[in-house]
């Protein structure tokens, strides 16, 4: 498997929340600096502590996406593939103009 550095970033995150630095209001400053420093040596290059608040927030966003997607009747989780799949050939055509519809594309 290639270590990526979102693979990184996911792990060390993990580690942080294990050890504390993870409450109820969100990251603590310290898993992001320490996440921040871990990735800058592991890559060699500079990582800040807002890129990684970044990434979180991009993560977050993506998953609150899928977790619509797959609120919706027709869409299930492929875990093998690890995919979302769609039961019928047409309802990713109906989820997209509902969300014309709705203007939230």
């Amino acid at each position: 498997m290639e270590y990526t550095m979102e693979r990184s970033l996911a792990d060390i995150l993990r580690e942080e929340r294990q050890i504390g630095h993870k409450g109820d209001g969100g990251w603590k400053a310290i898993a992001y600096n320490t996440t921040a420093a871990i990735l800058s040596a592991q890559f060699d290059i500079e990582v800040s502590a807002d890129n990684i608040r970044n990434r979180v927030k991009t993560w977050k966003r993506f998953y609150g996406i899928v977790s619509d997607i797959l609120s919706q009747s027709g869409f299930n989780w492929d875990a093998t593939k690890k995919m979302i799949i769609v039961d019928e050939l047409n309802v990713w055509d109906e989820y997209v103009k509902m969300l014309e519809l709705f203007d939230l594309k």
